[in-house]
């Protein structure tokens, strides 16, 4: 999985004032460990924050990361291929093999102030859930190193045209290396972040959070009950709502094409209500509990209400995979990876287009 909040992450170490490396795999080929825009921090010492893979492929590319540091050279960077061959799987203990292309950047105290800026300006995009893209344009040196000439910070919307096409065929990893202008460029677009909405926050609704948390997938949990509906219940939540009803319960959140709700509250009617104004949204996912038989009553009322069935078809009901999942936990487990599936489901529609 991608390094949570990358760009506040580099710009709090650039803090430290210590020198560090960046990792992100730009493509990879074959059978590999880790998909394209993962990234990992190392640091002279070679200790790492994050993994693209673990085992003897990951130590090559922390010893190049290592070397590249002692360079301290200003805007020093490399792209390098690494092959899993039959040596390394044996070494991983791993039934893979293929190529990975790689992305290395140095940060330290001698980054430009054009840098800086452009990284503080991702930061800020990513704190407010925007999408930006990131340019850096790069001049070939010796032993494969590349001296990064220019790093900006562009609104999606506003790359050149041809440019633009470009990145938006690598959406999926949200990191390209391209030709444009006759310059070589790595664009790095930061992407919507998903968000779970939780509408109901008994037991289920507690376990899906947590499950959620440990997947790096920021939720929102609503509930028309204070005492589950509170930090205190819900510590790691982006944010916790407490409405007197759920009749209003969409006003002041913002579901989009990104975003996955999941209905799990305590009574069916409150279930119907949240599930119609749910189907008013833009939602990439929406689950809710329950039995088939509760299923079809609810559907039925909102069909007399002049909801189509098409609508009602995209519906993921009864919510998760089936793995005869009986407890909370195991419900939130089924959910949660119903979700991923849906996830990738609709990255791989996404990459057809092109």
């Amino acid at each position: 999985m991608p390094m949570k909040q990358p760009y506040q992450t580099i710009m709090a170490q650039m803090a430290e004032g210590s020198p560090f490396a960046l990792a992100t795999i730009l493509s990879s080929r074959g059978s590999t460990p880790r998909t394209p825009g993962t990234r990992m921090m190392v640091f002279p010492d070679k200790s790492i924050s994050g993994t693209i893979g673990g085992g003897l492929i990951e130590a090559q590319i922390i010893d190049t990361c290592a070397d590249l540091i002692k360079d301290e050279t200003a805007s020093c960077a490399m792209i390098k291929e690494y092959v899993l061959n039959q040596d390394l799987k044996s070494g991983m203990d791993m039934v893979c093999g293929g190529k990975l292309r790689v992305w290395i950047e140095c940060f330290g105290p001698q980054c430009p102030a054009e840098t800086k800026a452009a990284l503080a300006e991702m930061a800020k995009a990513e704190r407010q859930g925007g999408t930006a893209t990131l340019l850096s344009t790069l001049v070939p040196e010796t032993d494969g190193k590349f001296k990064v000439v220019q790093k900006r910070m562009v609104p999606t919307d506003d790359l050149p045209k041809d440019l633009g096409t470009a990145v938006e065929q690598n959406l999926r990893e949200g990191v390209a290396c391209v030709t444009y202008a006759k310059e070589t460029i790595v664009a790095e677009t930061l992407a919507p972040i998903p968000v779970l909405y939780i509408f109901g926050g008994g037991h289920v609704g507690y376990a899906l959070a947590q499950m959620a948390h440990l997947i790096d997938l920021p939720c929102v949990v609503v509930d028309d009950r204070e005492d589950f509906s509170n930090e205190k219940r819900f510590p790691h939540a982006r944010s916790v709502v407490s409405v007197p009803e759920f009749k209003h319960c969409f006003e002041g959140l913002t579901p989009d094409e990104h975003s996955y709700i999941v209905i799990t509250t305590r009574g069916h009617l409150h279930d119907e209500i949240v599930l119609e104004q749910a189907l008013a949204t833009k939602a990439a996912y929406i689950g809710m509990i329950g039995s088939r038989r509760k299923r079809d009553t609810i559907y039925g009322h909102l069909r007399d209400r002049g909801i189509s069935q098409e609508s009602l078809e995209k519906v993921h009901s009864p919510v998760g995979l089936s793995i005869n999942s009986e407890t909370p936990a195991e419900i939130a487990v089924s959910i949660i990876a119903q979700i991923i599936q849906a996830k990738g489901a609709a990255a791989t529609k996404l990459e057809k287009l092109f």
